[in-house]
């Protein structure tokens, strides 16, 4: 309102009156046209009596376009703007003959810098919400991805559909005694190192964050933006958590605070992703037997004394990794038993007496899944002494003994 009063009072309060003279055929100085300034018309808006019925209707249909601009998005706003032109034409049209304090041109100027204001404002409001979405979105998702759904909307799954996705879960082993030993505030302090860390490294690896869940991080490869080493991606992550965890459980002993011991599962397989929620609350999220795998697993890397386990259809996607078998669970779900494996690292770095080692592994697997307990025994109890560790071998050394006294 006040921008309109600036522009009324300061275009509008001179209008001067211009007459262009052609003299080139006429003139002997030389001249082609001469400038002739007619008269002007000073206005004051402290003093009524030039202002008449026009005058205080137009200026009510621009205060009011003033007030109306910021209540509409960009195509509102043009409609808006087109509409009160097509006003002013209207007003004019009709009251032709009247005195009128405010020119028609200027009033157009008026709402074309209102215009023209309000649609640079508009386009700097959207500049700064999607700086501001970016910024939130890449503290779930890498640096890249985000600038890819920038240029790339359409790369994103913003409604439910099916993926190949591969999925990690990172949980603290033991956290509730972690909970008894710190203070709430401390409690907070060193989950947010914990997350802080987890998500670093998951993000370094293409991943999404998903969700936290306690003292669980759910990772996501696949989705929202597609991805076609998801297995490879996740697992890589997976050995970088383990790998860099002293660094984290550097600043705990630096705090006097407990340490963390973590433990990781990764599934990979088809998922429902997109949003999923209520009317009150909405979530991006994945859903499906893949991700309850992912969670199972995880939960089994404390009884077989290992850090990362991953399922077997991720070991399919990843032909140049080693990997050690552990055992079978069920999954609910799934109607098959899910095979569990331990990562060993890549094939092309195995030494021979590791490839020794897991042949006599895999030896022993099939001696024990086709009853053969004996040979099974054997193996076992070589394996416990020459590779280890010995507690994950009793496991299976104790399961033949009752398997045997059961039959």
């Amino acid at each position: 309102m006040v921008l309109t009063l600036l522009v009324l009072t300061g275009l509008g309060v001179f209008r001067l009156y211009f007459h262009f003279d052609w003299t080139a055929s006429s003139s002997s100085t030389g001249q082609l046209f001469a400038l002739k300034i007619l008269g002007g018309q000073s206005l004051n808006l402290f003093d009524s009596a030039p202002f008449g019925r026009m005058f205080w209707l137009v200026l009510t249909l621009l205060i009011f376009f003033c007030l109306a601009l910021p209540w509409f998005r960009l195509a509102g706003g043009s409609i808006i703007a087109l509409l009160v032109a097509i006003t002013l034409f209207a007003l004019h049209a009709i009251d032709a003959n009247s005195t009128r304090a405010i020119p028609l041109e200027f009033e157009l100027l008026t709402v074309l810098v209102l215009y023209l204001i309000y649609v640079l404002l508009t386009v700097i409001h959207e500049m700064r919400e999607q700086k501001h979405v970016g910024r939130l979105l890449s503290q779930f998702v890498p640096a890249e991805l985000t600038e890819q759904y920038r240029r790339n909307p359409e790369s994103l799954a913003w409604s439910g559909e099916e993926r190949i996705i591969s999925v990690l879960f990172c949980d603290v082993r033991d956290f509730s005694t972690i909970t008894q030993t710190l203070e709430t505030v401390q409690l907070a302090q060193w989950l947010n190192l914990y997350f802080s860390f987890v998500s670093r490294i998951v993000i370094r690896h293409r991943g999404s964050i998903d969700k936290y869940m306690g003292d669980s991080v759910m990772a996501v490869w696949g989705a929202p933006a597609h991805c076609d080493t998801h297995a490879f991606d996740a697992l890589s992550a997976a050995m970088d958590i383990q790998a860099e965890l002293e660094d984290l459980n550097a600043q705990y002993r630096a705090q006097s605070w407990p340490e963390a011991t973590v433990g990781i599962g990764i599934s990979s397989g088809p998922a429902m992703v997109g949003p999923l929620g209520s009317e009150y609350r909405m979530d991006y999220t994945v859903v499906g037997v893949t991700v309850n795998v992912a969670q199972r697993i995880e939960a089994q890397t404390k009884k077989y004394k290992v850090a990362i386990i991953v399922s077997d259809r991720s070991t399919k996607d990843l032909p140049d990794q080693l990997f050690r078998e552990l055992d079978t669970v069920s999954v609910t779900g799934r109607s098959d038993a899910v095979t569990m494996f331990e990562p060993l690292g890549p094939r092309a770095d195995a030494s021979e007496t590791l490839l020794e080692q897991l042949d006599l592994h895999e030896n022993a697997m099939r001696a024990s899944k086709s009853g053969n307990w004996d040979e099974a025994y054997r193996l076992f109890s070589e394996l416990r002494d020459r590779w280890g560790p010995a507690a994950r071998y009793d496991i299976y050394l104790r399961g033949i003994d009752v398997l045997r006294n059961s039959s």
